[in-house]
């Protein structure tokens, strides 16, 4: 039994060892300021976005979509009548289009590509406006009526997930239970 346990350990250990390093998860939170417009000016809006971050290089300008690594998006807003509470996430996303997208830059989270419709003739929409700045607005196809904003990001914090060091103490603890 002692050798079978200590097997399982060795075993254990020796496959974490010099092995790659997963991808971490990470869960980053946003605001919109709207700062500009016809309506909704003066009010803030929240958002969170979470993605692993093992197809980032860290060099230059870097876009993860739903294929390749963000795993969820969502934004509180509001609905057509511009006052009830509405929370959007990827799914609302014109899902021909490509998109969601989260932009890093040099490996720091920098933007979004993203848009719902609120109403048929109502929609908003995170782009770039010029490449480089990001930008937020809402526009009304039917009166155009629109409104900006400033999109910022809190720093992204790692999503706490198993490791082989729990593994590890959890097989040790079945190990010293047996010997009792």
């Amino acid at each position: 039994m002692k050798m079978a346990f200590s097997a399982a350990v060795l075993a254990a250990l020796g496959s974490g060892y010099g092995a790659p390093v997963s991808a971490a998860t990470f869960t980053a939170d946003f605001s919109v300021d709207i700062v500009d417009g016809d309506f909704l000016v003066g009010d803030t809006f929240f958002g969170q976005l979470t993605y692993k971050d093992d197809g980032l290089s860290g060099v230059g300008t870097e876009l993860v979509d739903l294929s390749s690594g963000l795993l969820s998006l969502s934004f509180d807003y509001v609905a057509a009548d511009l006052s009830t509470p509405t929370t959007y996430t990827e799914a609302d996303d014109d899902v021909n289009s490509g998109f969601p997208l989260a932009v890093f830059e040099d490996g720091e989270l920098t933007g979004l590509d993203f848009s719902a419709a609120i109403a048929p003739d109502l929609i908003f929409q995170f782009r770039e406006e010029p490449i480089g700045e990001f930008g937020f607005f809402t526009d009304d196809f039917s009166t155009f009526a629109t409104n900006t904003g400033t999109l910022a990001f809190a720093k992204p914090t790692p999503v706490n997930e198993p490791s082989i060091v729990v593994a590890l103490l959890a097989i040790t603890g079945l190990g010293l239970r047996r010997r009792r």
